[in-house]
């Protein structure tokens, strides 16, 4: 049983693990780098961020918005592991 009292269909229970596999993903990233900064150089860090980049424009991902979405995440967890006073977003609705 669900939290909001119905049972999903194995098709869309699909749909459900897919989207809690991304979340778990993307946490396990932001984890990484918020410790990124103590284990790696400064050149180092630069580096993995244009790995990753040059991934996203890569022919392996073909969702447009899936590489939107990735630039601008990893670019957000990046500026976390290169600056070690970074504070985040001073927007009130990101934190």
């Amino acid at each position: 049983m669900q939290p909001w009292g119905d049972t999903v269909r194995e098709e869309a229970q699909k749909y459900v693990d897919l989207c809690k596999e991304f979340a778990r993903a993307m946490n396990r990233v932001e984890e990484a780098f918020g410790t990124i900064g103590s284990q790696l150089s400064k050149e180092e860090r630069a580096q993995v961020v244009q790995e990753v980049l040059a991934f996203l424009g890569s022919e392996e991902v073909t969702g447009a918005y899936t590489r939107e979405i990735a630039r601008e995440l990893i670019a957000q967890l990046g500026a976390a592991g290169m600056y070690a006073d970074y504070k985040g977003s001073t927007d009130a609705y990101i934190q």
